[in-house]
């Protein structure tokens, strides 16, 4: 990606941060320990354990992400996964989640994993559901559907149903995301995140970098 593209969205990041600084505070990650592992799911390699907190849905309200790319899906199914990127605020709650994830799934490995592990065994499974590379914004990965009954929600700046974009491309949102499960298979482990509701921003204001 070039450096005028690169600042362009840098750009945009910035103004959605400042525009909705004073609208919704940031709601962080609540702490690893109080999540419930429910019982696995699947009959393949590959099983799930539902995620929950105190009996509700473990969802996260960023506010302000930016999507650098449209939503692709290896085989154009209507499951496709969509790149957000967060504001800085959301560094640290991430890095110390999936410290804090690495630690608990160390203690449950026996449940989880059907063997014990340690953290070291652990951490080089786990495949991140986003990424931090030097000064750049965290690129949070989510599954974005977009048919069926669990088809991503989309909104207006008034808080109306929208239309999605036809193309999600350079676009600011707010984003609901929900942890949905723990993914376990013999070699690798993670977080399923989906995007439930995506809240259209309206177009930033930028200066021309010409």
């Amino acid at each position: 990606m070039g450096k005028t593209k690169e600042h362009y969205f840098e750009s945009l990041v910035a103004q959605a941060e400042q525009d909705d600084a004073e609208m919704i505070p940031a709601e962080f990650i609540p702490q690893v320990k109080s999540w419930k592992f429910g019982p696995a799911l699947g009959e393949s390699d590959v099983k799930s354990y539902p995620l929950t907190m105190g009996g509700m849905d473990l969802v996260l309200n960023i506010q302000g992400c930016l999507s650098p790319f449209d939503p692709s899906s290896l085989n154009g199914g209507a499951r496709k996964t969509l790149t957000l990127r967060l504001p800085k605020i959301w560094d640290s709650p991430f890095h110390q989640m999936e410290e804090a994830l690495i630690k608990e799934a160390a203690i449950k490995s026996q449940s989880l994993f059907g063997e014990r592990l340690t953290e070291e065994q652990l951490q080089e499974r786990y495949k991140p559901i986003g990424k931090k590379v030097g000064e750049y914004p965290r690129q949070l990965r989510a599954k974005l559907n977009t048919d069926g009954f669990y088809a991503c929600r989309y909104w207006d700046s008034e808080r109306k149903r929208a239309e999605p974009p036809e193309d999600h491309t350079g676009l600011a949102f707010n984003a609901v995301v929900k942890l949905r499960a723990l993914w376990v298979s013999s070699e690798a482990w993670g977080l399923v995140c989906d995007a439930t509701d995506l809240q259209l921003l309206e177009a930033a204001q930028v200066e021309c970098p010409f």
